[in-house]
């Protein structure tokens, strides 16, 4: 498995999550299989199957957190005001579209389009990382070829 790249904040959410999961999710499925196989009959029993599946999903998501967090490298944000990184809000314009957004560099697990909290990880994110004010660089992305520039560090 890669080297998954997280923030501080990132790791804590992922180990947050896998606590969660083994602590309360568990013994709540646990719980719910019991009221359900006390319902009888488990061939046609709705519940027993519902339970089963949250099982089957909440080990498969346990196993995947634990496989991230053992791969995980947490990277710092440079001190840089120069430079475009994890954790930093900047000012980024879009030459396609001749727009200026607010970006936040994020790590993967942290990712939220829609506020423009973009992963290091995703092909806007390999290019912006590590940026300098001022330099343009291309974007490699699935629609396209763009190019985009880091104006300042917010």
């Amino acid at each position: 498995m890669n080297k998954v790249k997280l923030t501080e904040s990132g790791k804590k959410k992922l180990e947050d999550e896998l606590e969660y999961l083994k602590t309360v999710k568990r013994v709540e499925i646990k719980e719910a299989l019991k009221s359900a196989r006390a319902q009888g009959d488990l061939s046609e029993n709705a519940d027993y199957s519902a339970a089963k599946d949250d099982q089957s999903m909440t080990e498969t998501r346990i196993l995947e957190l634990e496989a991230q967090l053992k791969n995980a490298i947490v990277v710092e944000s440079s001190e840089s005001d120069n430079i475009f990184d994890v954790n930093k809000k900047a000012l980024v314009k879009f030459y396609d579209i001749d727009e200026t957004e607010e970006v936040t560099l994020v790590s993967s697990v942290e990712a939220d389009v829609k506020n423009m909290k973009i992963s290091i990880d995703s092909p806007l994110g390999k290019a912006l990382y590590k940026l300098e004010v001022g330099k343009i660089t291309q974007v490699e992305s699935p629609d396209g070829k763009y190019q985009v520039e880091v104006i300042k560090i917010l």
